[in-house]
């Protein structure tokens, strides 16, 4: 309560009605077309990335971006929603036959 006394005493009432701009409102640093560039890469299930250096090595050399890693982070995690996954490796004494035919048959409880 004192702080914004002060300011009408010390700047009147055009300071306290002023709107201000909040920090960091500023440009990108990953501009809105390779966000989109992206996005797109990240929901292709056949080329994903296993770390978020590599995003940044992706978005350097494909794209000629310039990002540190935690702008990429948050790019990735918290704007575009997404996470990296890598795929488990799986037991070598696994039966194909009978993995296959676990998908397929989970495929069919799922979607009906």
């Amino acid at each position: 309560m004192r702080k914004w006394l002060g300011i009408y005493r010390d700047e009147g009432l055009d300071a306290l009605l002023r709107v201000k701009k909040r920090p960091g409102g500023g440009n990108r640093i990953i501009p809105k077309w390779a966000e989109f560039a992206l996005a797109k890469r990240l929901k292709d299930p056949h080329h994903g990335f296993a770390s978020y250096g590599d995003i940044q090595q992706w978005l350097s050399n494909s794209l000629g971006v310039q990002a540190e890693y935690h702008a990429v982070y948050h790019l990735t995690r918290y704007r575009l929603k997404a996470k990296l996954k890598v795929p488990r490796p799986q037991n070598y004494k696994q039966n194909k036959e009978q993995r296959e035919a676990f998908k397929k048959t989970f495929q069919m409880i799922s979607s009906s």
